[in-house]
């Protein structure tokens, strides 16, 4: 069976104590925090990314910055989320548009 919702990221210029406030309400099964960098993995149900990703984005550092990738395998999309402290904006494709777009880059 096919995960409902991929998630691929990475946040640099998170503190552990902001880390720390974020954890218990990360609904994505795989965060490893280590040194200021939170990785962020999931392959699963459907989790409400979009809202942890804003949170994330609000306990940046100055100077932080990160980005995500969230994919909706059902409705065929992706996400494409930039972090900064304080903000986080999106953009959202459908799948088969980024394909499209990508030949020439040797993508078949």
């Amino acid at each position: 069976m096919k995960p409902d919702l991929r998630v691929y990221g990475e946040a640099r210029g998170l503190s552990f104590e902001a880390w720390a406030g974020l954890a218990p309400d990360c609904p994505l099964e795989g965060a490893d925090y280590r040194d200021g960098t939170l990785a962020l993995e999931h392959e699963g149900r459907w989790v409400d990314a979009n809202a942890f990703l804003e949170s994330l984005a609000l306990a940046l550092s100055p100077g932080g910055e990160g980005q995500a990738d969230v994919i909706d395998n059902d409705a065929w999309t992706i996400s494409r989320y930039t972090l900064g402290p304080g903000k986080c904006e999106s953009q959202t494709f459908a799948i088969d548009d980024v394909l499209e777009n990508t030949k020439g880059e040797g993508n078949l």
